[in-house]
Protein backbone atom coordinates (compact mmCIF):
# COMPACT_ATOMS: atom_id res chain seq x y z
CA UNK A 1 0.00 0.00 0.00
CA UNK A 2 1.37 3.28 -0.98
CA UNK A 3 1.82 5.72 1.85
CA UNK A 4 -0.28 8.83 1.48
CA UNK A 5 1.52 11.88 0.21
CA UNK A 6 1.07 15.05 2.22
CA UNK A 7 1.24 18.28 0.31
CA UNK A 8 1.43 21.82 1.69
CA UNK A 9 -0.52 24.42 -0.20
CA UNK A 10 1.70 27.45 -0.90
CA UNK A 11 0.08 30.85 -1.19
CA UNK A 12 1.89 33.25 -3.47
CA UNK A 13 3.19 36.33 -1.64
CA UNK A 14 1.70 39.52 -2.94
CA UNK A 15 1.99 43.22 -2.05
CA UNK A 16 -1.44 42.93 -0.43
CA UNK A 17 -0.27 40.05 1.77
CA UNK A 18 2.83 42.02 2.77
CA UNK A 19 0.72 45.03 3.67
CA UNK A 20 -1.56 42.88 5.82
CA UNK A 21 1.48 41.33 7.51
CA UNK A 22 3.03 44.74 8.25
CA UNK A 23 -0.31 46.00 9.59
CA UNK A 24 -0.70 42.89 11.77
CA UNK A 25 2.81 43.17 13.22
CA UNK A 26 2.33 46.89 13.84
CA UNK A 27 -0.96 46.10 15.62
CA UNK A 28 0.85 43.62 17.90
CA UNK A 29 3.59 46.16 18.62
CA UNK A 30 1.08 48.90 19.37
CA UNK A 31 -0.96 46.63 21.65
CA UNK A 32 2.17 45.68 23.60
CA UNK A 33 3.34 49.29 23.80
CA UNK A 34 -0.02 50.55 25.01
CA UNK A 35 -0.11 47.95 27.78
CA UNK A 36 2.97 49.44 29.43
CA UNK A 37 2.85 51.29 32.72
CA UNK A 38 5.30 53.30 34.80
CA UNK A 39 6.00 52.05 38.32
CA UNK A 40 8.00 53.85 40.99
CA UNK A 41 10.98 51.72 42.05
CA UNK A 42 13.35 54.16 43.75
CA UNK A 43 14.14 57.75 44.67
CA UNK A 44 17.16 60.01 44.79
CA UNK A 45 16.88 62.57 47.59
CA UNK A 46 16.68 66.23 46.61
CA UNK A 47 17.28 68.84 45.69
CA UNK A 48 17.21 68.39 41.90
CA UNK A 49 16.65 70.64 38.89
CA UNK A 50 18.20 68.61 36.06
CA UNK A 51 18.85 64.90 35.64
CA UNK A 52 20.93 63.04 33.05
CA UNK A 53 21.62 59.30 32.77
CA UNK A 54 24.68 57.67 31.25
CA UNK A 55 25.25 53.95 31.57
CA UNK A 56 24.54 53.12 35.24
CA UNK A 57 25.01 56.62 36.61
CA UNK A 58 22.59 59.47 37.21
CA UNK A 59 23.91 63.03 37.11
CA UNK A 60 21.70 65.31 39.20
CA UNK A 61 22.14 69.07 39.49
CA UNK A 62 20.59 71.73 41.67
CA UNK A 63 21.98 75.24 41.60
CA UNK A 64 25.76 75.03 41.10
CA UNK A 65 26.14 71.49 42.49
CA UNK A 66 26.33 68.31 40.42
CA UNK A 67 25.89 64.96 42.19
CA UNK A 68 26.69 61.52 40.81
CA UNK A 69 24.66 58.44 41.74
CA UNK A 70 25.08 54.75 41.03
CA UNK A 71 21.71 53.45 39.78
CA UNK A 72 22.79 49.95 38.77
CA UNK A 73 20.32 48.82 41.41
CA UNK A 74 17.57 51.42 40.87
CA UNK A 75 15.74 50.51 44.08
CA UNK A 76 18.83 51.55 46.07
CA UNK A 77 20.66 54.41 44.34
CA UNK A 78 23.90 55.39 46.05
CA UNK A 79 25.80 58.69 46.07
CA UNK A 80 29.21 58.44 44.39
CA UNK A 81 30.47 62.02 44.59
CA UNK A 82 29.73 65.66 43.83
CA UNK A 83 31.21 68.79 42.27
CA UNK A 84 30.28 72.46 42.69
CA UNK A 85 30.58 75.09 39.95
CA UNK A 86 30.94 78.85 40.40
CA UNK A 87 27.42 79.38 38.93
CA UNK A 88 24.18 77.47 38.39
CA UNK A 89 24.11 74.43 36.13
CA UNK A 90 21.34 74.47 33.50
CA UNK A 91 22.32 71.53 31.34
CA UNK A 92 24.52 68.42 31.41
CA UNK A 93 25.81 66.09 28.69
CA UNK A 94 27.98 63.05 29.35
CA UNK A 95 30.49 61.26 27.10
CA UNK A 96 32.25 58.31 28.73
CA UNK A 97 33.86 59.68 31.88
CA UNK A 98 33.69 63.31 30.75
CA UNK A 99 30.85 65.60 31.83
CA UNK A 100 30.03 68.81 29.95
CA UNK A 101 28.02 71.31 31.99
CA UNK A 102 26.30 74.49 30.81
CA UNK A 103 27.01 76.79 33.73
CA UNK A 104 25.09 80.04 33.22
CA UNK A 105 27.43 82.99 32.60
CA UNK A 106 30.39 80.88 33.72
CA UNK A 107 30.23 79.07 30.38
CA UNK A 108 31.10 75.45 29.66
CA UNK A 109 32.71 73.39 32.41
CA UNK A 110 34.43 70.09 31.59
CA UNK A 111 34.74 67.53 34.40
CA UNK A 112 36.56 64.23 34.57
CA UNK A 113 34.50 61.72 36.57
CA UNK A 114 36.72 58.67 36.03
CA UNK A 115 37.07 58.77 39.82
CA UNK A 116 33.44 59.50 40.75
CA UNK A 117 34.32 60.01 44.40
CA UNK A 118 36.51 62.97 43.43
CA UNK A 119 35.30 64.65 40.19
CA UNK A 120 37.89 67.02 38.78
CA UNK A 121 37.43 69.98 36.45
CA UNK A 122 39.92 69.61 33.60
CA UNK A 123 38.68 72.20 31.14
CA UNK A 124 36.68 75.40 30.74
CA UNK A 125 35.37 77.49 27.87
CA UNK A 126 33.92 80.97 28.30
CA UNK A 127 30.84 81.13 26.10
CA UNK A 128 29.71 84.53 24.79
CA UNK A 129 26.39 84.49 26.65
CA UNK A 130 24.31 82.66 29.24
CA UNK A 131 24.95 78.92 28.77
CA UNK A 132 21.54 77.24 29.06
CA UNK A 133 21.84 73.81 27.45
CA UNK A 134 24.53 71.52 26.10
CA UNK A 135 24.82 68.51 23.79
CA UNK A 136 27.70 66.67 22.21
CA UNK A 137 28.47 64.58 19.13
CA UNK A 138 31.93 63.07 18.81
CA UNK A 139 34.53 65.71 19.61
CA UNK A 140 32.13 68.65 19.22
CA UNK A 141 30.14 70.17 22.07
CA UNK A 142 27.21 72.46 21.31
CA UNK A 143 26.05 75.12 23.80
CA UNK A 144 23.06 77.45 23.56
CA UNK A 145 23.78 80.95 24.82
CA UNK A 146 20.33 82.51 25.02
CA UNK A 147 20.77 85.96 23.44
CA UNK A 148 24.12 85.04 21.86
CA UNK A 149 22.96 82.06 19.81
CA UNK A 150 24.81 78.78 19.46
CA UNK A 151 28.48 77.95 20.09
CA UNK A 152 30.32 74.92 18.69
CA UNK A 153 33.34 73.91 20.77
CA UNK A 154 36.07 71.48 19.73
CA UNK A 155 36.85 69.22 22.70
CA UNK A 156 39.31 66.89 20.97
CA UNK A 157 41.53 67.85 23.89
CA UNK A 158 39.08 68.28 26.80
CA UNK A 159 41.72 70.13 28.79
CA UNK A 160 42.06 72.77 26.07
CA UNK A 161 38.69 73.33 24.35
CA UNK A 162 38.66 75.77 21.42
CA UNK A 163 35.91 77.52 19.50
CA UNK A 164 34.87 75.71 16.33
CA UNK A 165 32.21 78.18 15.22
CA UNK A 166 29.07 80.06 16.17
CA UNK A 167 25.57 80.63 14.88
CA UNK A 168 23.58 83.72 15.78
CA UNK A 169 19.95 82.64 16.09
CA UNK A 170 17.01 84.85 15.24
CA UNK A 171 15.71 84.82 18.82
CA UNK A 172 16.61 83.35 22.21
CA UNK A 173 18.65 80.15 21.77
CA UNK A 174 16.93 77.97 24.38
CA UNK A 175 17.66 74.28 23.93
CA UNK A 176 19.75 71.95 21.76
CA UNK A 177 20.19 68.26 21.01
CA UNK A 178 22.66 66.46 18.76
CA UNK A 179 22.31 63.28 16.71
CA UNK A 180 24.85 61.96 14.24
CA UNK A 181 26.55 64.80 12.40
CA UNK A 182 23.94 67.45 13.18
CA UNK A 183 22.80 69.69 16.01
CA UNK A 184 19.16 70.70 16.38
CA UNK A 185 18.55 74.02 18.13
CA UNK A 186 15.38 75.88 18.96
CA UNK A 187 15.18 79.59 19.45
CA UNK A 188 12.23 81.65 20.55
CA UNK A 189 10.46 82.82 18.49
CA UNK A 190 12.52 81.76 15.45
CA UNK A 191 11.90 78.01 15.43
CA UNK A 192 14.05 74.99 14.57
CA UNK A 193 17.51 75.23 13.00
CA UNK A 194 19.63 72.26 11.90
CA UNK A 195 23.41 72.78 12.05
CA UNK A 196 26.00 70.62 10.28
CA UNK A 197 28.67 69.94 12.91
CA UNK A 198 31.41 69.61 10.30
CA UNK A 199 31.27 73.39 9.78
CA UNK A 200 33.53 75.94 11.40
CA UNK A 201 33.66 79.72 11.68
CA UNK A 202 30.42 81.58 11.01
CA UNK A 203 27.92 78.75 10.74
CA UNK A 204 25.04 78.53 8.30
CA UNK A 205 22.01 76.36 9.06
CA UNK A 206 21.51 73.30 6.90
CA UNK A 207 17.76 73.56 7.41
CA UNK A 208 15.31 75.95 9.07
CA UNK A 209 11.69 75.34 10.01
CA UNK A 210 9.21 77.62 11.71
CA UNK A 211 7.04 76.34 14.56
CA UNK A 212 3.43 76.95 15.52
CA UNK A 213 4.34 78.57 18.84
CA UNK A 214 7.58 79.46 20.63
CA UNK A 215 9.18 76.24 21.91
CA UNK A 216 11.23 75.71 25.04
CA UNK A 217 12.61 72.17 24.78
CA UNK A 218 13.85 69.79 22.08
CA UNK A 219 14.92 66.16 21.89
CA UNK A 220 15.85 63.99 18.89
CA UNK A 221 15.52 60.23 18.37
CA UNK A 222 16.22 57.65 15.68
CA UNK A 223 14.07 54.56 15.08
CA UNK A 224 12.75 52.29 12.36
CA UNK A 225 9.12 52.89 11.46
CA UNK A 226 6.59 50.04 11.09
CA UNK A 227 6.95 50.30 7.30
CA UNK A 228 10.73 49.80 7.54
CA UNK A 229 11.94 53.39 7.16
CA UNK A 230 14.76 54.78 9.30
CA UNK A 231 13.44 58.01 10.81
CA UNK A 232 15.18 60.83 12.64
CA UNK A 233 12.45 62.59 14.61
CA UNK A 234 12.72 65.85 16.53
CA UNK A 235 10.21 66.57 19.29
CA UNK A 236 9.65 70.20 20.29
CA UNK A 237 7.67 71.24 23.35
CA UNK A 238 5.93 74.57 23.81
CA UNK A 239 4.00 75.95 26.75
CA UNK A 240 0.70 76.00 24.86
CA UNK A 241 0.87 73.73 21.81
CA UNK A 242 2.32 70.67 23.53
CA UNK A 243 4.48 68.38 21.40
CA UNK A 244 5.25 69.17 17.76
CA UNK A 245 7.05 66.47 15.76
CA UNK A 246 9.41 67.12 12.85
CA UNK A 247 10.87 64.53 10.50
CA UNK A 248 14.50 65.64 10.17
CA UNK A 249 15.70 62.54 8.30
CA UNK A 250 16.67 64.98 5.56
CA UNK A 251 18.34 67.73 7.61
CA UNK A 252 17.96 70.31 4.86
CA UNK A 253 14.17 70.02 4.81
CA UNK A 254 12.64 69.49 8.28
CA UNK A 255 8.99 68.56 7.89
CA UNK A 256 6.25 69.03 10.49
CA UNK A 257 4.57 65.63 10.66
CA UNK A 258 2.42 65.56 13.79
CA UNK A 259 1.35 67.14 17.06
CA UNK A 260 0.17 65.98 20.45
CA UNK A 261 -1.48 68.03 23.16
CA UNK A 262 -3.06 66.80 26.36
CA UNK A 263 -6.75 67.65 25.86
CA UNK A 264 -7.16 68.28 29.58
CA UNK A 265 -4.36 70.81 29.77
CA UNK A 266 -5.47 74.46 29.99
CA UNK A 267 -4.01 77.21 27.83
CA UNK A 268 -1.45 79.41 29.58
CA UNK A 269 -0.88 83.13 29.47
CA UNK A 270 2.93 82.99 29.52
CA UNK A 271 4.50 84.72 26.53
CA UNK A 272 8.10 84.82 25.38
CA UNK A 273 11.30 82.95 26.09
CA UNK A 274 11.70 84.18 29.65
CA UNK A 275 8.39 82.60 30.59
CA UNK A 276 8.86 79.29 28.82
CA UNK A 277 12.41 78.34 29.80
CA UNK A 278 12.28 75.40 32.16
CA UNK A 279 8.49 75.17 32.10
CA UNK A 280 8.25 72.23 29.70
CA UNK A 281 10.48 69.24 29.03
CA UNK A 282 10.61 66.50 26.41
CA UNK A 283 12.81 63.42 26.13
CA UNK A 284 12.65 61.29 23.00
CA UNK A 285 13.69 57.64 23.32
CA UNK A 286 13.38 55.25 20.39
CA UNK A 287 9.73 55.49 19.24
CA UNK A 288 8.51 57.13 22.45
CA UNK A 289 8.30 60.68 23.72
CA UNK A 290 8.23 61.54 27.42
CA UNK A 291 6.59 64.87 28.23
CA UNK A 292 6.36 66.93 31.39
CA UNK A 293 5.61 70.51 32.38
CA UNK A 294 4.83 72.49 35.51
CA UNK A 295 1.18 73.10 34.76
CA UNK A 296 -1.69 70.91 35.98
CA UNK A 297 -2.19 68.01 35.91
CA UNK A 298 1.55 67.78 36.72
CA UNK A 299 1.87 64.44 34.95
CA UNK A 300 4.66 62.68 33.14
CA UNK A 301 3.20 61.37 29.88
CA UNK A 302 4.62 58.65 27.63
CA UNK A 303 3.59 59.10 23.99
CA UNK A 304 3.84 56.56 21.19
CA UNK A 305 5.37 58.34 18.18
CA UNK A 306 6.00 55.26 15.99
CA UNK A 307 3.44 56.82 13.66
CA UNK A 308 4.46 60.51 13.94
CA UNK A 309 1.32 61.64 12.13
CA UNK A 310 -0.84 60.14 14.90
CA UNK A 311 1.01 60.29 18.25
CA UNK A 312 -0.98 58.72 21.06
CA UNK A 313 -0.85 58.53 24.84
CA UNK A 314 0.47 55.22 26.17
CA UNK A 315 0.50 55.89 29.88
CA UNK A 316 1.07 58.63 32.43
CA UNK A 317 2.41 59.01 35.94
CA UNK A 318 1.36 61.66 38.43
CA UNK A 319 4.26 62.68 40.70
CA UNK A 320 3.79 64.20 44.16
CA UNK A 321 5.33 67.48 42.99
CA UNK A 322 6.05 69.47 39.85
CA UNK A 323 8.19 67.82 37.12
CA UNK A 324 11.42 69.62 36.28
CA UNK A 325 13.43 67.34 34.01
CA UNK A 326 13.38 63.88 32.39
CA UNK A 327 16.05 61.31 31.57
CA UNK A 328 15.50 57.90 29.95
CA UNK A 329 17.79 54.89 29.84
CA UNK A 330 16.50 51.51 28.68
CA UNK A 331 13.46 50.68 30.81
CA UNK A 332 14.23 53.36 33.40
CA UNK A 333 12.73 56.84 33.42
CA UNK A 334 14.13 59.39 35.86
CA UNK A 335 11.98 62.39 36.75
CA UNK A 336 13.37 65.37 38.65
CA UNK A 337 10.61 67.02 40.66
CA UNK A 338 10.38 70.17 42.71
CA UNK A 339 8.30 73.24 43.54
CA UNK A 340 6.69 75.21 40.72
CA UNK A 341 9.07 77.82 39.27
CA UNK A 342 8.19 81.22 40.68
CA UNK A 343 6.32 79.77 43.66
CA UNK A 344 6.79 81.68 46.90
CA UNK A 345 8.09 78.75 48.90
CA UNK A 346 11.42 77.73 50.35
CA UNK A 347 10.59 74.05 50.17
CA UNK A 348 13.54 72.20 48.60
CA UNK A 349 13.08 69.91 45.64
CA UNK A 350 12.00 66.40 46.69
CA UNK A 351 14.62 65.01 44.29
CA UNK A 352 14.43 62.42 41.52
CA UNK A 353 11.88 59.64 41.07
CA UNK A 354 13.16 56.45 39.42
CA UNK A 355 10.43 54.82 37.36
CA UNK A 356 10.50 51.54 35.48
CA UNK A 357 8.47 50.61 32.42
CA UNK A 358 6.51 47.43 32.94
CA UNK A 359 4.10 45.57 30.67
Amino acid sequence: MTAPTHTHMMYPESPMHRRYLVAFLFSLLTTQLHSQELELVGTIPGPATTVTVHENRAYVSEGPTLRLFNIEEPTRPSLLGSFTFPQNIYGVSVSGTIVYAAGDFYGLGIIDVSNPAAPEQIGYFQTPGQALSVAHAGSTVVVTNRLSGLELIDVSNPSAPVSQGSYFTEGYAIDVDAAGAFAYVIDTPGGLSVIDLSQSGDLEPTGIQGVREPSAAISVTNFRSPDGRDITLAGLMSANSGLELFDVSNPSTPISVGTYRDPGRPQTTFIGAAATVGYVRVQMHESRAFLADVYPPFALQMIDVSDPAAPSLVTSFVPPSTPRDIAVSGQLVLLAIGPTPGATTNTPSPGVLILRLKS
